[in-house]
């Protein structure tokens, strides 16, 4: 595809990280925000109004089949993710983006897994900390080999842990750049 193509994004959920998502959409010229959904019929509104002549909808197969757009992304509690990945696969995105937990059990993440495989649709999982100033100088620290050699990455969270060891899972593999241990 080339790097003039402009992707249309439906996003479902408008609470903090939606609305978070949805900036970063629309400061981006190469996606055009299509769809706005939030169980909150106001809320979906005033989205709609601050992202400019845009869907919106308190239903997100609704909304889908409306707008029929390239990407699906929603920032939704965690056990409706296997509904919405289903809504996005039968309107035929291309790819789908969602908040953590994955899911809400390992059962639940293989369907999901297989259903995306099946509709040769692709996923992605936001881990955005990584684009932090700090976490990108221990990064250049680390690939400059000013400490040497890093043999061992120790990580620990605290709080909601589904939402953090994921995280650290990442820089672990990104400091080492996804080399096995």
């Amino acid at each position: 595809m080339s790097s003039d193509t402009v992707y249309t994004v439906a996003i479902a959920g408008l609470g903090k990280r939606g609305m978070h998502h949805a900036a970063a959409f629309a400061a981006n010229p190469r996606f055009k925000i299509v769809g706005l959904c939030d169980i909150d019929s106001a809320r979906a509104e005033a989205a709609g109004q601050k992202f400019g002549d845009t869907f919106t909808s308190t239903d997100a197969a609704d909304m889908l089949a409306n707008t029929k757009p390239d990407i699906f992304c929603f920032c939704t509690l965690p056990h409706i993710r296997l509904p919405l990945i289903q809504a996005g696969v039968d309107a035929g995105v291309k790819l789908i983006a969602y908040e953590k937990p994955v899911a809400t059990s390992t059962n639940e993440a293989l369907e999901m897994m297989k259903l995306l495989r099946d509709a040769e649709v692709k996923s992605v999982v936001s881990h955005q900390h990584r684009y932090g100033e700090h976490y990108r100088k221990v990064k250049e620290i680390i690939a400059s080999g000013a400490i040497g050699r890093v043999h061992t990455v120790y990580a620990h969270a605290t709080g909601w842990m589904l939402l953090m060891m994921t995280h650290l899972i990442d820089y672990a593999s990104w400091y080492n750049d996804y080399d096995d241990a």
